[in-house]
């Protein structure tokens, strides 16, 4: 019954497409227990008396004290910090008393990577195919018949035949309690052809598949081609912002709820833990429940909204059109999503056919704004973070041993004409000659060669390769006793799974973030609040990314109507997690939000240097 009423509490006002009441449930089910802990057991060694036991593994349940850190913390488990933050990706971003943190029972014996969400299961191997039973034709009927063997599911067999997994439900009232191997269900045969053998088929099928390369059918999967070149006509676009105020406006969010697969999930494994949701079911549900707490919160202060959410799927071209061909979305007054490049193209097309606003909350790169106004990015460029560092590198050590790094990957080059580029104006503002202040090195070599007893060492290594990034702050940190170091890295560092925080701790590692959630800002302790209360679980950074965006730009909408984009540029905003700052740059591109954080470790969790 819980998990009925959030259902209803989530969905309750909203035009559903396509996402399912099992998908619903079996994501809230799978959020709620999310939380379950194990029984509690006494500890008489001084430490927490709290344990858990999750997957086979036991952990200590820390409650964080007030000034603890997370170094304190380990020294007390006899772990290291890399040991928690594996268990506890989130305290990256610093942790707060009163946070509980899992805590290993015993030290890791082999060195762990952060978890990462359940792989999709894995294909069959084109030898597996084989030996598949051959599949036959029921001529009464005019059905095929297939035997269900290992590790099939409804939603295998409905990419196999090209139908929904309801229709194959009708077909075999029996599949509703689920599928047995050695079952023998029945499919459409809609060539009405009597069967064929295993040889003929073989050769059918790579007839078909030839044919399908060339003419995509519209019971395939087919990965969108590339965008055509850019004509005249395409870069001459005119923006009509026409500030209309409604009494009710049209939302429409794109995401990639996966509610076939989804369906697919055996409840009891996911409560036992045994089976996950996929990533982007996990990523599109905390993001759309962010939403709906800034929609609410909205709706208080008079907004009328209808939403509608649509389940969609990057990769599926064919799908895509089918949704966009639906009558009500040229009426939509803002689109946010879908989440990937490869969706979000053919929906911002048809929002600039429509002259709608779209949102692209996740994609980083700026391609998805040539020639279409309608369109606002929220995560800043790399090129752009990297200008921002630069910025930030003058203003705080221009007379310090400023060394950048280049690694010799050529398509990194690009960062480091950035950084030059704006770093040397910067020192020219302050009179300062460039070719004295800014060393270029190879490599780490290059920078050993380089290093100051008398100044701190800024260096800068704008990279992207994790392998490079990796051995490069491995050699660099051996000099920190010997020099001051202060090394400047990218945002996605804070994602490679092998990089020791001890070195990042020692190298006082500074990075460009657009994101950073301060825990001691009475709005985010209200949204949590909020959060905690609606859904029974804590929020995580997606969720307060869907609320950033969606108080920002709803908020936006009600204020100015259909046309805010006008003012957009000078609607600056303060989020929980995100801030907002959008330009414009040339006129009949899209919106970039070119606000960036500027982080610091510190104590071993990152905090704001600018």
């Amino acid at each position: 019954m819980k998990n009925k009423l959030r259902i209803n509490k989530l969905f309750g006002n909203c035009q559903l497409s396509i996402v399912n009441y099992t998908l619903l449930f079996l994501i809230i089910t799978n959020v709620s227990l999310a939380q379950k802990k194990g029984k509690e057991k006494e500890i008489d060694n001084g430490k927490s008396k709290k344990t858990i036991v999750e997957d086979g593994k036991k952990f200590y349940l820390h409650t964080v004290d007030k000034k603890q850190t997370l170094f304190a913390i380990a020294k007390i488990y006899n772990l290291s910090v890399n040991d928690i933050v594996l268990e506890n990706p989130d305290a990256i971003d610093g942790i707060k008393p009163g946070q509980v943190l899992k805590v290993p029972f015993e030290k890791p014996k082999t060195k762990e990577t952060v978890r990462k969400p359940t792989e999709e299961k894995t294909k069959p191997t084109e030898k597996e195919k084989e030996k598949k039973p051959e599949v036959i034709a029921d001529d009464n009927a005019n059905y095929i018949l297939d035997t269900v063997e290992k590790g099939q599911t409804l939603y295998s067999f409905s990419k196999q035949y090209g139908i929904s997994v309801d229709k194959i439900k009708e077909l075999n009232p029996e599949t509703e309690e689920g599928l047995k191997i050695g079952q023998v269900l029945r499919f459409p045969n809609d060539n009405k052809k009597p069967a064929i053998s295993k040889k003929e088929k073989s050769k059918e099928k790579r007839v078909k598949e030839k044919a399908e390369k060339e003419v995509p059918t519209a019971n395939k999967v087919v990965v969108p081609e590339p965008l055509p070149p850019l004509t005249i006509k395409d870069t001459i676009v005119t923006a009509v912002f026409t500030p209309v105020l409604k009494t009710e406006y049209n939302i429409a969010f794109f995401l990639p709820f996966h509610a076939d697969e989804a369906s697919e999930l055996d409840v009891e494994k996911l409560i036992k833990g045994e089976e996950h949701l996929p990533s982007k079911t996990d990523i599109a549900l905390s993001f759309f429940e962010g939403s709906m707490i800034a929609i609410d919160s909205l709706k208080k202060q008079k907004l009328n909204a209808k939403i509608f959410v649509y389940d969609i799927d990057d990769k599926d071209s064919v799908g895509i059109e089918k949704i966009l061909a639906k009558p009500e979305l040229s009426k939509m007054d803002l689109m946010i999503g879908p989440l990937y490049g490869s969706g979000f193209m053919p929906v911002s097309k048809f929002a600039k056919e429509h002259g709608i606003p779209i949102i692209s909350p996740f994609i980083q790169m700026n391609k998805i704004l040539f020639s279409n106004p309608y369109v606002c990015k929220v995560i800043p460029s790399t090129t752009l973070q990297v200008e921002r560092i630069a910025h930030f590198v003058v203003d705080s050590f221009s007379t310090q041993n400023i060394i950048l790094v280049d690694n010799a990957k050529t398509r990194e080059s690009a960062f480091l004409g950035a950084f030059k580029s704006t770093a040397n104006a910067g020192l020219i503002e302050k009179g300062l000659p460039p070719a004295d202040s800014v060393k270029q090195a190879k490599g780490l070599t290059g920078v050993e060669a380089m290093l100051q007893e008398n100044k701190t060492n800024v260096v800068v290594l704008p990279s992207l390769d994790q392998a490079y990034v990796t051995e490069f702050v491995r050699g660099l940190r051996s000099k920190h006793e010997k020099y001051k170091i202060v090394l400047f890295g990218l945002q996605n560092w804070t994602n490679f799974d092998n990089l020791d925080f001890e070195y990042l701790n020692d190298l006082s590692l500074h990075i460009a973030s657009n994101t950073y959630v301060d825990y001691q800002n009475p709005a985010t302790e209200e949204v949590i609040r909020t959060y905690r209360m609606k859904y029974k679980t804590e929020p995580d950074l997606y969720a307060y990314e869907g609320f950033d965006i969606s108080y920002y730009f709803l908020s936006s909408l009600k204020k100015n109507g259909t046309g805010f984009l006008k003012t957009i540029s000078d609607n600056k905003f303060q989020g929980v997690e995100t801030n907002f700052n959008f330009q414009q740059h040339p006129e009949d591109s899209g919106f970039e939000n070119r606000f960036v954080h500027i982080l610091k470790f510190q104590e071993y969790k990152l905090v704001r240097a600018n």
